[in-house]
């Protein structure tokens, strides 16, 4: 299959996503992202009953997990009311929508010839200490996730 090229004529499209944890910024970028492995890649969306977008970064990773089997654009919603739910890791430290009024929020604006693009924000709270019982959390919502955008994601099937 021959790759798709960009608009300077070279290999496929960037993906990129980026976001703020509490002001300090996130960067992930991928060349011809549509040419990793779908098994073993840096950032992605793949399907497996629903979809799963994850992104991996010097600093950490972001998982969120789209609430559907028909992928389509518009805005998925997860909050602490459906039960604890990680989402992200920065500098060592998980986070998850934990308490009521933690979410995440993703809002896809853009999917066609199999990349999504779009915007996201959330509050989450930090996991201090992870147990076989019980898990110990930090401050509840503590933990801003703002100005999140991603452009060009491959979607995997």
């Amino acid at each position: 299959m021959l790759a798709s090229q960009n608009s300077d004529g070279q290999g496929g499209a960037t993906a990129t996503l980026s976001y703020k944890v509490n002001g300090n910024a996130v960067n992930i970028t991928v060349p011809d992202a549509e040419s990793q492995d779908p098994n073993d890649y840096t950032l992605g969306c793949t399907k497996s009953g629903d979809y799963v977008l994850d992104g991996v970064g010097s600093t950490g990773e972001i998982t969120f997990t789209f609430g559907t089997d028909s992928l389509t654009i518009g805005n998925y919603i997860y909050t602490g009311n459906y039960g604890d739910m990680y989402f992200i890791s920065y500098n060592g430290q998980d986070e998850y929508a934990h308490v009521p009024t933690d979410s995440m929020s993703f809002n896809i604006t853009s999917y066609r010839n199999g990349l999504i693009s779009g915007n996201f924000s959330g509050q989450l709270t930090p996991l201090v200490s992870a147990s076989t019982i019980n898990n110990t959390f930090g401050a509840p919502g503590s933990t801003l996730i703002t100005n999140g955008t991603f452009q060009n994601v491959p979607v995997f099937y």
